[in-house]
């Protein structure tokens, strides 16, 4: 044996092994790069990988039999021993080895920080989403719209979101957010860099081909972690089987990832059987993506038609009650359509009629935490709600989201943090989530985080509502007054911008009284609650005190705000400060 040992290490096969070994790894590694970049077909990946491993036997057969000398190749005995070149071949092995691995660190270097830099952590940190429970882990993406009207991206969007729900509702797997799998819409970027940015092991692509009521809709399964199909299908149905279809979608998804449903039968989540109904749900859905006053009003209406055409569609209801309360409240637009208690009616309806429906919908809850939050000043039957939400749908960001915010304006820091912190592992580029988080920090006393969320926020977009505000006050409490003025400036939203000018022409020590009464008749009982914040933060306690009980009088949404305003500080040692907190259900 020791024999035989002694012959491998002079005939250097053991160096033949190491740098064949060293070489096909590198030679995989190339081909994993370069094959998808030049479109190549998934088999040549693996056909190559064929041909190395087939390789490496004939290559230490190769090296037993032969050797390499001056005259050329010879069979290993017809080469004298005193004649032997083995010890110049193994030390040329020795330097092919070590300058193979040198070019293998190089090219792994230059793939991990030049060719794929979005996949090394940023500094903002996203929280990883990939299950440490053994758990699946998928992000559906936005199916292409193949139609030729491209008026029905609504409808190919709509899918997706439909599948992302569908799959979400599943316990046994992790299902990444709808805004961090939409962020890659239209993006060339190769699959596996898709999933590692999203953390997940597996992505569910397609497209959808929609001319009048004929539909082809392809979806197909992939690996990200080294883009190979698990699974793909066609379907060429009419659009009255949209709803079959989805359901086939999910559960070849869930079979193809072995997942278990202990006999349970798929879940449902889009709430009607009603094919004209979905179509407009789709497209509030749609609009709901970019919120500005035009869109609010659209997807208001489109939703008012489906649940005309299907008055028990529940999800439709309960979308109505969230962006209903929010198109009242002012925050895509000039403040106020309606007088609040008038318009948190309908809200109020909506949410109702929604939790009548289907009691087991989180979106239900979500609908009715709402309402409880914004209409009734119940924090802790809020906070109740949107438990339930997650109680049933662990995923829902929405309902994760409008806990924050409660606990948030209840001054429960730490708690309203780790929310935000879970709610960013399941959708990390969501700009709701993200706002959360900005909010967060901007009220708890740590501006330089708010502004980095904030920032990163507007990077992606310039023009979102509500952000430059919020920057700008984080700045005025700061006492960054050029920076202040300069976001109040940039914000879309008018009477953000109006206020800016009065607090920052207090902050001068400017003549700020007469824009506070224009202030005053421009917005009225609408702006309650913002007018109290530019009296008190004018040093007006008296004033401020008068439009916070129209805040309350006139059920003005910004009274949840008014625990942790910065601006309302110098009323917290007046004895009429306890009496309004509990008059809007905000005391301990």
């Amino acid at each position: 044996m020791r024999n035989i040992i002694k012959e491998l290490e002079r005939r250097n096969v053991a160096k033949v092994a190491l740098v064949y070994v060293i070489a096909g790894w590198l030679t995989m590694q190339v081909v994993d790069v370069m094959f998808p970049a030049l479109n190549l077909p998934d088999w040549m990946v693996s056909a190559v990988a064929a041909l190395v491993l087939i390789g490496f036997p004939f290559a230490l057969i190769f090296a037993w039999a032969f050797e390499m000398t001056p005259e050329g190749l010879k069979r290993e005995k017809d080469v004298d021993r005193s004649d032997s070149t083995a010890n110049r071949t193994g030390q040329r092995l020795n330097r092919s080895a070590l300058i193979i691995l040198t070019i293998a660190v190089g090219f792994l270097l230059i793939d991990k920080f030049v060719l794929h830099p979005d996949t090394v952590d940023s500094a903002t940190g996203n929280a990883e989403i990939v299950a440490t429970d053994g758990k699946p882990s998928i992000a559906v993406l936005p199916f292409v719209n193949m139609s030729a009207d491209r008026e029905n991206e609504y409808f190919s969007d709509g899918l997706s979101e439909e599948l992302l729900n569908l799959l979400a509702k599943i316990p046994e797997l992790h299902v990444a957010g709808r805004t961090s799998s939409f962020a890659f819409k239209g993006s060339t970027s190769d699959l596996r860099d898709i999933g590692n940015q999203l953390n997940v092991e597996h992505l569910l692509e397609g497209s959808v081909r929609k001319s009048n009521t004929r539909l082809r809709i392809t979806a197909q399964l992939i690996d990200s972690e080294n883009g190979y199909h698990l699974w793909s299908e066609t379907y060429d149905r009419e659009l009255d089987d949209v709803f079959a279809i989805q359901d086939e979608i999910a559960t070849a998804v869930v079979g193809a990832l072995r997942v278990t449903l202990l006999d349970e039968a798929m879940p449902s989540s889009r709430g009607t059987k009603n094919v004209e109904a979905y179509e407009h749900y789709l497209q509030a859905v749609y609009l709901s993506q970019e919120l500005n006053e035009e869109n609010m009003v659209k997807l208001l209406a489109e939703l008012r038609t489906a649940v005309d055409l299907d008055p028990e569609f529940a999800l439709a209801y309960s979308m109505l009650a969230d962006l209903y309360s929010l198109y009242i409240s002012g925050w895509v637009g000039s403040t106020g359509v309606d007088f609040f208690d008038r318009g948190f009616d309908q809200v109020r309806e909506y949410a109702a009629r929604a939790m009548e429906i289907d009691d087991q919908l989180g979106a239900s809850h979500v609908g009715a935490g709402v309402v409880a939050y914004t209409v009734e000043w119940n924090m802790e039957e809020a906070a109740g709600h949107f438990e339930r939400a997650l109680e049933l749908e662990p995923a829902n960001i929405p309902a994760r989201n409008w806990l924050s915010t409660t606990r948030l304006v209840q001054g429960r820091f730490d708690e309203a943090s780790r929310l935000d912190e879970i709610a960013l592992s399941i959708d990390p580029i969501s700009s709701a989530v993200k706002r959360s988080i900005g909010d967060t920090y901007g009220f708890g006393g740590q501006p330089e985080k708010a502004i980095e969320v904030y920032s990163e926020m507007l990077e992606s977009n310039p023009g979102m509502a509500r952000i430059h505000g919020r920057m700008a006050r984080v700045y005025l409490v700061d006492g960054n007054l050029e920076k202040a003025a300069e976001h109040y400036q940039a914000e879309p939203v008018e009477w953000v911008w109006d206020m800016g000018e009065i607090m920052l022409a207090i902050a001068n020590d400017g003549d700020w009284r007469p824009m506070a009464v224009a202030y005053e008749e421009k917005y009225g009982y609408l702006n309650a609650y913002q007018l109290a914040e530019i009296y008190a933060y004018g040093g007006d306690t008296e004033n401020a005190f008068k439009w916070l009980s129209h805040t309350a009088t006139y059920r003005d949404p910004g009274a949840n705000w008014s625990g942790i305003s910065q601006f309302l500080r110098p009323l917290h040692t007046d004895s009429r400060w306890p009496v309004y907190l509990k008059s809007v259900g905000l005391a301990d």
